[in-house]
Order: C-alpha cells, then structure tokens, then sequence
C-alpha cells in the first residue's frame, strides 16, 4: 500500500464491507475524491479522529483516485491495519479496565498496562459464603491453577454460590502466587501473574 500522503484524503468512517470484503465506496467518498484527483483515498478505524493524528495501523487500507477524480475500485488493504474494539463490534466497556482489556486485545495497549489498572478496579471473585474474605482458585485445561475474577457481577457463572467485591489491590496478597483470570469467560479475557501486580505495587511505593 502507497504511503500517506497529507494532500490525499481521508474517510473517518469505515464504511460495511461488501461481499468481497473492500469497503463500500459511499457519497460522501466519491465527493472526496472528486475534490481531490490524482490521490488516494485512505480508510481510517472510526476509533480515530481523522483531523488528529492517525497511526498507520489505524489506515484499513486505500483506494487510488483517477485524475478525473473517480475513485478506481482497486482496493489496497493495509497489512498493518489493527482493528479498533469498536470496529470489531466489542460491547462499549462499562469500566476502565474493561475499556483497557479490549485495548490489549486489538494491539492498541501492550499488555504491561494491565496491573496498574487491576489495582484499583473493583473484580468479583468467588466465593462460598457472603462473609468468606479469601480468594479461591481453579485448575484450567493446562492443570494450572488460576483465581478467576470479573469486572462486572453480571459476567460471574450462575453456578458460583457467591461473588464477592474485591479491590484488586487487596486481593494481591490472597494470591499465594496464582495468576489471576479477568473475564475468564467473556469475548475479552486476560491472564495477569500474580508477579506483575506485585510489581505494579512497589513501583507505587517507590
């Protein structure tokens, strides 16, 4: 794909994608391209504010503009592009954690953003009683042993006999260890050891 050029335009909206996967060449496309012949005309994530700055792997890709300002339905996607959350169709997240998983998930956050976040965001884990105060874990399909923990109580098993808040912060130390398990069971999970939340605890106290 030709690089961006600040004289070509920008479209800040992904139109559907057709049957063969390009995206639909609108009106308000063919107007751009009319007003600007000989160009390209970029597709951007609608994550992104097409007046800002926009990373090359938010371009999903371009089409070339005739001199007679036309739009030629060659498209070129971008092998770098990475889909935004909201182009992909996740739920809107409800908490800043949610927000920051769906993040990671696309490649838009590294994954070391993670336990700051954890710290200070309230998860439900399970627990036997109302009163329990310790956190329990559960083997996975690797014999791992793993403490699941959701952002919302919604997204906690019906079969769990109870769900407890917890800060994440204060969950650390109930650990021995184990990593935790955001979401286990939702569109967007994520595995954190017990290390990095440790870890994101002494760089607060430094």
């Amino acid at each position: 794909m030709a690089q961006r050029d600040e004289a070509d335009r920008l479209d800040p909206t992904p139109p559907p994608a057709g049957k063969s996967g390009k995206p639909k060449i609108t009106e308000e496309m063919r107007a751009n391209a009319r007003a600007n012949p000989n160009s390209w005309l970029y597709v951007i994530d609608e994550a992104f504010d097409p007046n800002g700055p926009v990373p090359s792997w938010a371009v999903v890709g371009a089409y070339p503009v005739s001199s007679a300002g036309q739009v030629v339905e060659d498209f070129h996607p971008n092998d770098r592009y990475r889909p935004s959350p909201k182009a992909l169709g996740f739920p809107d997240p409800a908490t800043d954690l949610e927000r920051l998983l769906q993040l990671v998930r696309t490649n838009h956050r590294p994954a070391e953003d993670l336990p700051r976040v954890i710290l200070d965001s309230t998860l439900f884990v399970y627990a036997m009683s109302p009163v329990q105060r310790t956190v329990i874990g559960f083997h996975d399909a690797e014999g791992r042993v793993l403490v699941p923990a959701y952002t919302a109580k919604s997204l906690v098993p019906k079969e769990w006999p109870h769900a407890r808040a917890v800060l994440g912060r204060d969950m650390v130390d109930l650990l021995a260890g184990h990593p935790v398990a955001i979401n286990p069971h939702d569109v967007v999970t994520a595995v954190v050891p017990a290390e990095h939340l440790l870890k994101a605890l002494a760089e607060e106290q430094r």
